[in-house]
């Protein structure tokens, strides 16, 4: 009984707080300019997760002072806070996210770009967003995995956003996130996998005492004379190696430029009327196993 009550409050401070960000996202954010409007956004983050007692570490390189694309593996929702808290940027999302109950509202608030997942032509839209931002001086961040990971392992990189970056002119900076139990296992209750919703992924996290996130950062990789596909390798690798994932870090051929044909053509529901429920089941694109290149 008293562990429900504690798990009560904690879901209570949760929710307060994304309230209290998306009020700012409606009221605020809209009258600020692009860095003001982002370091708001980092300032919120951090407060969040103090909140639920997530607790960051980060490792590696510093974060890039300048405009910069930031790369990383996508685990959980937390990862838009934790790397907000980290280096605050604006973020790439499916188009989705806009029609979420609050989440949606903060998303637009703050920049999000919104891209329509399975459409080469708005990818070359949002692509284009993007290189404008980072070339006036913003910061971005992109999951290029497109999906998330229970943590465990690490999905085939998406390489057309990198070319922002190129068109740019801004450096490329790997991230690597990693929820830790104390054994330095993945915590399971970060992730935000299959058909979760968001309230599960809620209450999950909730009930956990504190949640530990790393945050191991590469050098920059300058992107003057290199090729997409180069640099979402490079960028692969690196996380892969930090994650303690040396199979993976060696499949640098798990790139791709477009997701698989099976994802593009894939008819998808509207779940607009679900997500309003609360329910904010998403529609996911099938899991591609990552074979080893020793077992193959």
């Amino acid at each position: 009984m008293r562990q429900n009550a504690i798990i009560a409050r904690r879901l209570v401070r949760l929710v307060g707080s994304f309230l209290g960000v998306w009020l700012a996202a409606r009221l605020i954010a809209p009258w600020l300019g692009a860095s003001r409007r982002q370091r708001l956004a980092g300032w919120l983050s951090a407060r969040l997760l103090a909140t639920i007692d997530v607790r960051l570490a980060l490792r590696g390189a510093p974060p890039s002072a300048g405009p910069t694309l930031l790369v990383a593996n996508h685990v959980s929702w937390l990862d838009v806070q934790v790397l907000n808290a980290a280096r605050p940027a604006r973020f790439v999302a499916k188009s989705e996210t806009r029609r979420w109950p609050v989440c949606g509202g903060i998303a637009t608030g703050f920049g999000t770009f919104f891209l329509e997942r399975g459409s080469p032509r708005d990818a070359a839209r949002v692509k284009s967003e993007v290189a404008r931002a980072l070339a006036a001086g913003q910061s971005v961040a992109v999951f290029p995995e497109g999906t998330t990971t229970d943590g465990r392992t690490l999905g085939r990189f998406y390489a057309a956003l990198f070319e922002a970056a190129i068109e740019a002119r801004v450096p490329v900076q790997p991230v690597a996130i990693r929820y830790p139990r104390a054994d330095g296992s993945p915590n399971p209750a970060a992730a935000f996998v299959d058909d979760m919703t968001f309230v599960d992924s809620l209450v999950q996290i909730a009930a956990e005492p504190a949640v530990a996130v790393e945050l191991t950062l590469a050098p920059p990789i300058p992107t003057a004379g290199a090729s997409r596909r180069v640099l979402a390798a490079a960028a692969r690798r690196f996380i892969a190696e930090a994650l303690g994932m040396p199979a993976l870090a060696a499949a640098s051929e798990h790139v791709a430029r477009l997701p698989p044909v099976a994802w593009r053509r894939a008819a998808r529901p509207d779940r607009s009327r679900r997500a309003l429920s609360w329910s904010l089941r998403r529609p996911r694109p099938p899991r591609m196993p990552i074979v080893p290149p020793a077992a193959a």
